[in-house]
């Protein structure tokens, strides 16, 4: 249980006038206060163990502004101040239950503010857990406008005080057996050391409902009240960074979930570019040895046009070649036709003179 007595103001007195020209004036006639003389401010003292009926608890002392008092069957019972590692182990508990809410929203959280009846046999008390849960599916929801729980909280939160045993009493006996005639579904009981600290879940025999303590599996603790909410009871004193918790198979079903998808996203992101880019370079390659390939083919094209060009023009040469035999051999024959030609028309000639001349032949 935690206790949040003020520390008394030591001021001997409070000027009011000082404030006339400020904007916290409030017209001195309408306050009940005599500003001719200085205001004396007295330390105030606890009234823990008081008698005090329930109308009075709720008019006097139910919102008094120095201390923080609970109701037990007509007694006044002041909640005690939290050590500062009470308080280190509250706020990392409680932002774990943060991350859990925020994404799963079935529940409304409560700190020490705002308390609530419990009736066992005839006896009546009034708590305000150090933190507390309330449902959405709980049929009693609190106002706008409430001071004060008219329900039952479904998770109860208390943070240990060890300085007296009859504040360890109060937690581990008293407020235990009320939570739980109460059907708090759940009581947490957090102390500064881990042996300490215990969880209950309410069960139900005999049509009466007690407290059974939450057996850890691997030294986890897993609620029912909040489905898939657990930690180690280990992380309640070891107190790993919350904003890291998120790469904790533990936690990572509920701490920072969007952040955990936004990373996804963008690792997906980054692998779509990644395996773009990938697909780029390979079409790129592919691309480029089509390219080589078309070149090759181009090449070999040029190559083989080249070569019947080559051959071509080397039948054509053998062709003007062959002509050009032809013609001389043409031109061979003419010519030896008309050497015949001529030593036949020379020995016609030769005969003719032999005959002229009467010149016989040898």
């Amino acid at each position: 249980m935690l206790s949040y007595a003020r520390t008394p103001i030591k001021t001997n007195y409070y000027d009011f006038k000082h404030f006339e020209n400020s904007d916290l004036y409030y017209p001195l006639h309408k306050l009940d206060i005599n500003i001719d003389k200085p205001f004396i401010y007295k330390d105030r003292q606890s009234k823990n163990g008081k008698h005090v009926s329930e109308k009075t608890y709720w008019e006097v002392y139910y919102e008094d502004p120095d201390f923080k008092y609970e109701f037990n069957n007509g007694i006044l019972e002041e909640k005690e101040m939290p050590t500062s590692l009470i308080d280190l182990i509250s706020q990392w508990l409680e932002a774990l239950l943060y991350y859990y809410l925020k994404h799963n929203n079935i529940a409304r959280t409560v700190r020490n503010e705002l308390g609530f009846k419990l009736i066992l046999n005839n006896q009546t008390s009034i708590r305000k857990p150090d933190y507390a849960l309330i449902l959405n599916s709980n049929p009693d929801q609190l106002k706008d406008e409430d001071r004060s729980y008219k329900g039952i909280y479904d998770m109860c939160l208390e943070y240990l005080s060890e300085t007296k045993n009859k504040y360890i009493k109060r937690d581990t006996v008293d407020k235990k057996k009320e939570y739980s005639a109460g059907k708090v579904k759940e009581y947490y009981i957090i102390a500064k050391n881990k042996q300490n600290s215990v969880f209950y879940r309410l069960v139900k025999k005999n049509n009466i409902y007690s407290y059974r303590a939450i057996q850890p599996k691997n030294g986890i603790i897993r609620s029912l009240v909040l489905p898939g909410f657990q930690f180690r009871i280990d992380d309640l004193y070891k107190r790993p960074n919350i904003e890291e918790l998120y790469k904790d198979e533990v936690y990572k079903s509920f701490v920072k979930v969007d952040y955990q998808i936004q990373c996804e996203k963008t690792e997906l992101e980054r692998k779509s570019k990644e395996l773009a880019l990938a697909n780029a370079k390979q079409e790129r390659k592919a691309k480029k040895k089509a390219l080589v390939k078309v070149e090759q083919e181009r090449k070999a094209k040029e190559k083989e046009k080249k070569a019947k060009e080559k051959e071509k023009k080397a039948k054509e040469h053998a062709l003007v070649k062959a002509e050009q035999e032809r013609k001389e051999k043409e031109q061979a024959l003419v010519k030896a036709e008309q050497e015949r030609h001529e030593k036949e028309q020379a020995l016609k000639e030769i005969e003719r003179l032999k005959k002229i001349y009467k010149i016989k032949s040898v």
